[in-house]
């Protein structure tokens, strides 16, 4: 067996084994969870479970909708908005220009009449509540702005067919200084009610610790208000841990095996 092969054993063993205790010890800490969680299925703030981990059901409520000025009554809880401009960029490499979306986080004038040049990448979340319980800067993160805003047919003279608003919508005709954006909020119609799992914090959360590096807060979407529920959530997640790093690991592999494979070409040439 070539050095090349006893290499790549050792390394996917090692990244196999690593996994596996990975993936013994999310379980290890699901298993805990369901012994140690308190259920308030009501979003009700009891102090006895001050300190303590709870998961909490609740209806979503809030101050007030956030918006971005060029959308027309359009409101969500939490919204995003990525800008993007195509620019001209000389690589060095290559030894000529090539033409690429670069995210724009600052605006490119002030100039009110031209709004497009002025807005930049943002995100808006709004003061939210699970029940009678606030979320918190963590919990606001971790709340999902995953659906996409194309409900409005044009802005300034961007339009959209799908996802974008761009001068060309399919982009067959982009030239230099064209401006891409998308938006992205959280489907509060889906989702009116979500769940919580972490620890109270008198009116709020914070996270709950396993150890000393592992801490566990996690917000579910819909009413995730009993133990069989909690742990067909926990699985998946483990499912998605073990899904993962197989991905990874195949990875390690293939590259590990076209090394080799090319090496030997290379030796035989």
């Amino acid at each position: 067996m070539s050095k090349g092969k006893i290499i790549l054993i050792v390394v996917v063993a090692y990244f196999i084994i690593f996994a596996i205790i990975n993936v013994n010890k999310e379980k290890s800490i699901n298993e805990k969870i369901l012994d140690e969680v308190t259920y308030v299925t009501d979003g009700k703030i009891n102090n006895k479970n001050q300190g303590k981990l709870v998961l909490v059901t609740g209806k979503i409520t809030y101050d007030d909708l956030v918006s971005f000025i060029e959308l027309e009554n359009f409101g969500s809880i939490k919204i995003s908005r990525k800008v993007e401009d195509y620019v001209k960029e000389y690589d060095e490499e290559d030894n000529e220009y090539d033409y690429k979306w670069v995210e724009r986080e600052e605006p490119l004038n002030n100039n009110e009449d031209d709004y497009l040049k002025t807005i930049v990448s943002e995100e808006k979340v709004s003061n939210v509540k699970v029940g009678e319980f606030k979320l918190d800067k963590k919990g606001l993160e971790l709340l999902p702005a995953d659906k996409y805003y194309s409900k409005q047919e044009s802005i300034g003279e961007l339009t959209t067919k799908g996802i974008d608003y761009m001068r060309d919508p399919w982009e067959e005709d982009l030239k230099e200084g064209d401006i891409r954006l998308t938006y992205k909020y959280f489907d509060l119609e889906k989702n009116p009610y979500i769940t919580i799992l972490a620890v109270q914090d008198e009116e709020s959360f914070k996270p709950y610790k396993v150890d000393k590096k592992k801490e566990v807060y996690q917000i579910f979407m819909g009413k995730v208000d009993t133990k069989e529920k909690l742990s067909k959530e926990l699985k998946t997640n483990v499912k998605k841990t073990i899904k993962g790093k197989t991905l990874f690991i195949l990875m390690i592999l293939g590259l590990g095996i076209f090394f080799i494979v090319d090496n030997k070409k290379t030796k035989k040439a």
